[in-house]
């Protein structure tokens, strides 16, 4: 290896680093925030308008998320990248509180467990990407396609009990996460390589909301598996 690809690959690493940096810092302050949530008894008091609360703050975290989108586009724009960065501390805290409502109900021990198996299967789709030429571009389109489907599963268990389809419909939601994961850990590489140097920044921002939202639906998936809090 040459001193320019030498050079290259740590650049890559070094870009790749501050990714995971990122992601860190989002799982980290909601879990955070839901810890705090909890301990302070304010859940006792957010349960009482579990609908509105949660309606509320799904609506402000997909703003969030847009408006991060949309503050991104110019990965060069210092400004528009130090805003970025606050909203999506902003929106990892709101995840939190979400969160909050979910974990209040499971115990410690299924968390810490859930939490290890996510890191796992993350570390695995990691090295399944690392050493794999494809770009999975197919799988990710399947998998987006298939998300309306399990929006409309999920609703349908809201209001009926059937344990059997509970399962079905949270391993074809882990199943359309994974392939977008795998597609969105690949797009990492790709998407530097084909950046410039001052718009890397702003990109390892967008690449780590990417993995942030794939972690936590993983994560989630796990959790509603190995728990009974159906």
């Amino acid at each position: 290896m040459d001193q320019r690809m030498l050079s290259e690959q740590i650049n890559y690493e070094n870009f790749l680093l501050k990714v995971i940096k990122w992601v860190f810092l989002g799982v980290a302050v909601t879990a955070l925030t839901s810890i705090v949530v909890i301990l302070s008894g304010i859940i006792h008091y957010l349960i009482n308008f579990y609908f509105p609360v949660l309606f509320v703050s799904v609506i402000v975290e997909i703003a969030f998320v847009w408006i991060i989108n949309k503050k991104l586009q110019n990965y060069g724009d210092q400004v528009s990248y130090a805003m970025a960065k606050r909203y999506f501390i902003l929106y990892s805290i709101v995840n939190g509180v979400v969160f909050s409502f979910l974990l209040s109900v499971i115990s410690v021990y299924i968390t810490a467990l859930a939490f290890a198996l996510t890191c796992a299967y993350f570390g695995l789709l990691y090295t399944i990407t690392k050493y794999t030429s494809s770009d999975f571009s197919f799988i990710a389109k399947v998998c987006v396609a298939v998300l309306p489907i399990l929006i409309i599963g999920y609703i349908i268990l809201m209001f009926i009990q059937a344990p059997a389809l509970y399962y079905i419909i949270v391993l074809i939601d882990l199943a359309v996460f994974t392939g977008i994961t795998l597609y969105d850990l690949k797009k990492i590489s790709i998407a530097y390589h084909q950046s410039l140097e001052n718009q890397r920044e702003g990109l390892a921002l967008m690449c780590a909301l990417n993995l942030y939202l794939d972690f936590v639906n993983i994560f989630i998936d796990i959790l509603m598996l190995i728990s009974d809090n159906n």
